[in-house]
């Protein structure tokens, strides 16, 4: 099944799931600073929240492709709040039999809409979009299985003695399904008269980006620091080379723009991911800059990077939007690159982090759609 078709003209049309999504994705950020005025470990909440729940359910949707979300949806959403607070709660035989169900649930949507065994992945004739998004599909049911079986190991069954085998480190592998779906709607918007060599090369950052992501979690697990080093250097290649592919033959619209600065996010998100392992080997650096560092490349992650294919999958009936791009992208930025990782360290920040943060989804959804694009392609307000 061909899923780069046009997306059905209904999909999330709804303005009360809208305020839903939401507002979901605005307790998960304001969770991110609730160990401020709680001593507990909020994260599970802030990471589920976002990429399982929101993110999650996002894909789905947009999988089936229909004008509303349909139940199998709503059941993986009602579903995987329950799994964030089960996790949370450490309450882990039972969050096993959640995320066993919600992997289940996921495969029965994957298979309707792809196939039981995903040849699609290796057939050279399927476009990247599709790829992608099969992956995105893919790797949220992969990830609820295996976190299936790490509650389970790091509980009762002990099989696996990795201290990285754990739920507060494989957690992290729930945001790569929104950043695959991000890939997919960027590269949704490449030129399609691009010359075969140049579909190779799509063809390439696939499979640089996903067999890269897999290795460099084996890594975690196990531990090695330099290979973690230099399979991190070479994603980072990797995703400024896509930038730069996408820069240079981006269709000229203004979704370009807002994931031209999601890919800014995720170049960022690179070069402080490649400091926080090598500091990682200085103790007195790493207690100083750590969690700063830390912090930083979380937010632009989620909320940099994978914040930006969402926004746009959510509004893409819309667009043209009458808004101005450019303010938008740099409040976005003021929000995620300055405010956000700085009120993990002031409550004050945090709260002005907050306010920011819906502000923006604010402005980003304030206007109404403008209609038709012009005769050449640019959109109004860019």
């Amino acid at each position: 099944m061909r899923i780069d078709r046009p997306i059905h003209e209904g999909f999330f049309r709804s303005r009360p799931l809208r305020f839903a999504i939401l507002g979901l994705m605005v307790v998960a950020f304001m969770f991110g600073f609730a160990d401020q005025l709680v001593n507990l470990n909020f994260e599970r909440l802030h990471i589920f929240f976002f990429n399982l729940c929101a993110g999650g359910f996002i894909i789905l949707y947009h999988t089936e492709n229909t004008a509303r979300p349909s139940f199998r949806c709503y059941g993986f959403l009602a579903l995987s709040l329950i799994y964030a607070l089960l996790a949370f709660a450490k309450l882990y035989p039972a969050a096993a039999l959640i995320s066993l169900t919600l992997g289940l649930l996921v495969e029965w949507i994957r298979i309707r809409s792809f196939s039981l065994v995903p040849r699609e992945l290796f057939d050279q004739q399927v476009s990247v979009v599709d790829k992608f998004h099969h992956a995105s599909v893919l790797c949220l049911s992969l990830g609820l299985f295996i976190a299936t079986f790490v509650l389970l190991n790091d509980t009762s069954l002990h099989w696996l003695p990795y201290k990285n085998l754990t739920l507060d480190v494989f957690f992290l592998g729930y945001s790569f399904p929104v950043s695959l779906i991000t890939m997919s709607v960027m590269f949704s918007f490449i030129r399609r008269d691009i010359g075969q060599p140049l579909r190779y090369v799509k063809q390439g950052f696939f499979w640089t980006i996903n067999v890269g992501v897999i290795i460099f979690f084996l890594f975690i697990v196990f531990d090695m620091r330099i290979a973690k080093f230099t399979i991190a250097t070479i994603l980072f290649i990797t995703v400024v080379l896509i930038f730069s592919f996408f820069l240079l033959l981006g269709r000229n619209l203004q979704q370009k723009y807002f994931l031209l600065s999601g890919m800014s996010f995720l170049v960022f998100t690179g070069i402080t991911g490649i400091f926080y392992i090598e500091i990682a080997n200085y103790a007195d650096v790493y207690a100083r800059w750590g969690r700063l560092l830390l912090s930083s490349h979380s937010y632009l992650s989620l909320y940099g990077w994978g914040l930006s294919g969402l926004l746009i999958l959510i509004r893409w009936n819309d667009f043209p939007l009458k808004l101005n791009s450019w303010l938008v992208i740099l409040f976005h930025w003021t929000v995620i690159g300055i405010l956000a990782p700085l009120g993990k360290t002031s409550p004050l920040i945090a709260v002005a982090a907050i306010v920011a943060y819906c502000l923006f989804l604010h402005f980003f959804f304030r206007e109404e759609s403008g209609g038709k694009l012009a005769d050449n392609g640019i959109a109004t307000g860019v």
